[in-house]
């Protein structure tokens, strides 16, 4: 995402010695930076899904650099989070057009949206669930299907290839 959260500062990637997790602190704070511009604010679900993404991408990559792993964990996050959204929805996971779509409209919607809402245990509140539906684009006009009438093909630029 190219826009920052107001409260969220730029961590340079360097060196350090690595938070008690076993991930450089630096990454972490970036990824939980990343949970909070997807609109989550609860402070122990933003480390724990944090240290699950970094867990993930470690896992998937083994040892590398941290810009590496910082790539993997936030590609982890998206996932996380379309999966969350998709649920919340009542969407197939695999409808990546429409989750895409949900997800943008999501986050340029306003302030009404709490993501902490989204990895609540359980269905979110129908309440929620009408304000997700609410947002979600919706072609204009509706499609509709329209029968078309069968038209005969005439090739009459081509040479006949039958005798006269």
């Amino acid at each position: 995402m190219s826009h920052a959260h107001k409260t969220d500062k730029h961590i340079p990637l360097k060196e350090e010695a690595p938070a008690s997790t076993g991930f450089p602190i630096q990454v972490k704070a970036r990824v939980a930076a990343y949970w909070r511009r997807l609109g989550l604010s609860d402070p122990a679900l933003i480390e724990h899904l944090a240290d699950e993404c970094l867990f993930r991408a470690r896992k998937r990559m083994g040892r590398g650099s941290d810009v590496e792993l910082l790539m993997r964990a936030l590609e982890e996050a998206q996932r996380r989070f379309d999966h969350a959204l998709a649920r919340a929805l009542h969407l197939p996971p695999g409808d990546a057009h429409t989750i895409a779509a949900a997800r943008a409209a999501v986050l340029l919607g306003g302030e009404w949206f709490h993501g902490d809402n989204l990895f609540r245990a359980g269905d979110p509140s129908p309440e929620f669930q009408g304000q997700l539906q609410a947002i979600l684009p919706r072609s204009t006009p509706p499609e509709a299907h329209l029968a078309m009438a069968e038209t005969p093909l005439d090739f009459w630029l081509f040479k006949s290839t039958q005798p006269h």
